[in-house]
């Protein structure tokens, strides 16, 4: 499996209260989550990542997928579902080597 790099959340100007919280965000593990999660079950859409991951919020989750595009391990399929709401979202897959 391809290694997911450690990336810097906090600026050394920041306030005590921001290192705090970067230090109680597991980000590693939750990228990790949904690299899983996508691996294992095929493409999905942010909330069914949500429904599958109990481990971390669906805020989390969700900012989870988006560094992991941002580092380019995945990608927009080109296909959307619908939310339960009736509402058109897009569906993720792990990029392929």
């Amino acid at each position: 499996m391809t290694t997911i790099p450690a990336i810097n959340r906090v600026r050394t100007s920041d306030p005590q209260t921001s290192f705090d919280a970067a230090e109680s965000n597991d980000i590693h593990g939750s990228q990790v989550s949904v690299l899983l999660t996508l691996s294992f079950s095929g493409p999905l859409a942010d909330h069914e990542l949500v429904e599958r991951i109990a481990d971390y919020s669906p805020s989390r989750i969700r900012t989870a997928r988006s560094e992991l595009v941002d580092m380019g391990m995945v990608e927009f399929t080109g296909f959307y579902r619908l939310t339960a709401g009736n509402r058109r979202t897009q569906v993720w897959q792990v990029v392929k080597p």
